[in-house]
């Protein structure tokens, strides 16, 4: 527990704790040799023994010392001491924008546009940078007494080179603020930020969030079903309309940068014509509203749903039998498993309430998060299981080990202590659902066919 007057680094006297999580406090404090008031985010020592934590920290650090600009809050220093590793700050003189709205209710038109605007300066000097922040929310802007604007937490961010945090290969980031690709496991993008920064314009103009529900994802789906719905008859067009199109479903179809974004706000903010920031419409694909029916369906009724009964021939034992000709798609007999014919790469894992959700497939040669090494069909055992927890079977990992994942491997320096995890997966839409033995590096995403 830290306390008022103990010091960080021999130089950092704690003052005021302002904020406390499950992750660790932040505290205003003193730098003592060069005499100023700066922000300490300092994280518990039971969370940074915690390695994909202790990342997620050095990530933040590495992120914001990246980036040189007004709109970003400024890092000074990282250091850990007598086990507590810490990130130190510019303090802002403010308060959050989830705040200010707690505070408000909402805010006129002008005033949006106008935090919008610097929001957008600053995410575009972040997107210069390679960085993602995937976290964009008004929790994370931190508005100061003057009326400019700061964007902070970069815990989750993703770098060019693939640095994040991944647990698990989850979707990271605030349900309630996630944009469709980040709902489907698709990797965010700079135009997932865009739309992230639309979400936090609407409820600064509304005084509301634009979707609601019983549970944050059930809030997140039906953002793939439709757009919010309309701003009030108070809003100026222009001010609706870069809205409108910020909150696009399809990333093509909103603002094509941050920067963008950004002159949009100011021009809307003059009194612009709403024709210069008109927003294109696009139907949701069919495939997207299929998955988001199940999803939805998963969600209403609450329960663990049970595999489904294949009736496919023979197929591969997990006690060894040799597999039959009754060969899935895009996979080949290996023993007493299958294998892909081709490389098999995916991005990040989803599930709603224990329901694994189709992966969304990557190209190998491109960045992505996990690999298949083998596949079989679900032991009896595996049921009634939660079908995210499926590793913790017995039988499951039985099958996908340490072992085979090595035998498989091109390179087994490079792919020896990678994560490993089953999912059940349809490849390519056709034959059975089967249990895919997956595998990732420890850092997360790579590029390029392991197995």
């Amino acid at each position: 527990m830290l306390q008022v007057g103990q010091r960080l680094g021999g130089r950092y006297r704690l003052e005021v704790r302002i904020g406390a999580g499950g992750m660790g406090e932040v505290w205003r404090a003193v730098d003592e040799v060069l005499g100023r008031v700066v922000a300490v985010k300092a994280m518990l020592p039971r969370i940074a023994d915690q390695p994909d934590f202790a990342r997620r920290f050095l990530v933040e650090a590495k992120a914001m010392a990246s980036v040189n600009h007004g709109a970003v809050a400024a890092i000074h220093d990282y250091g850990s001491d007598d086990g507590i590793t810490f990130l130190v700050m510019e303090f802002i003189d403010g308060e959050s924008l989830s705040q200010l709205l707690g505070r408000a209710g909402r805010l006129g038109a002008a005033d949006t546009m106008h935090l919008i605007a610097q929001a957008a300066d600053g995410l575009q000097a972040v997107h210069d940078r390679g960085i993602v922040h995937r976290d964009i929310k008004p929790a994370n802007l931190l508005v100061r007494r003057d009326g400019s604007l700061l964007i902070t937490d970069f815990g989750i961010s993703r770098t060019h080179d693939g640095t994040q945090l991944t647990v698990s290969g989850a979707v990271l980031g605030t349900p309630t603020y996630l944009s469709p690709e980040q709902v489907l496991g698709r990797p965010a993008t700079a135009q997932s930020d865009v739309y992230s920064l639309g979400l936090a314009a609407y409820e600064c103009l509304a005084g509301q969030r634009p979707f609601g529900g019983e549970n944050p994802y059930a809030v997140a789906l039906q953002r793939l079903q439709a757009g919010p719905p309309p701003l009030g008859a108070d809003v100026p067009r222009a001010v609706a309309a870069v809205v409108d199109r910020a909150l696009a479903i399809e990333p093509a179809d909103r603002w094509q940068s941050a920067a963008e974004l950004a002159t949009a706000a100011r021009a809307a903010m003059h009194g612009g014509s709403p024709q210069a920031v008109a927003v294109r419409r696009r139907a949701v694909p069919g495939r997207r509203w299929a998955i988001a029916a199940i999803c939805l369906v998963i969600l209403v009724v609450g329960g663990v749903t049970a595999w489904q009964v294949f009736d496919t021939g023979e197929s591969p034992s997990i006690a060894g039998a040799p597999v039959s000709n009754a060969t899935p798609p895009g996979l080949e007999a290996c023993g007493p498993v299958f294998c892909p014919v081709e490389p098999l790469c995916w991005s990040g894992l989803t599930s709603i309430s224990g329901r694994a959700e189709p992966p969304w497939p990557a190209d190998c040669a491109e960045s992505h998060v996990w690999e298949t090494f083998a596949a079989f069909p679900p032991p009896a055992a595996a049921a009634k299981m939660r079908e995210d927890e499926l590793m913790t079977n017995e039988a499951v990992a039985g099958v996908c080990t340490a072992a085979l994942m090595s035998s498989r491997s091109q390179d087994r320096t490079m792919t020896e202590g990678w994560v490993r995890d089953g999912w059940p997966i349809r490849v390519d839409g056709g034959g059975p659902r089967l249990i895919h033995c997956l595998a990732r590096p420890e850092s997360g995403e790579t590029t390029g066919a392991a197995f």
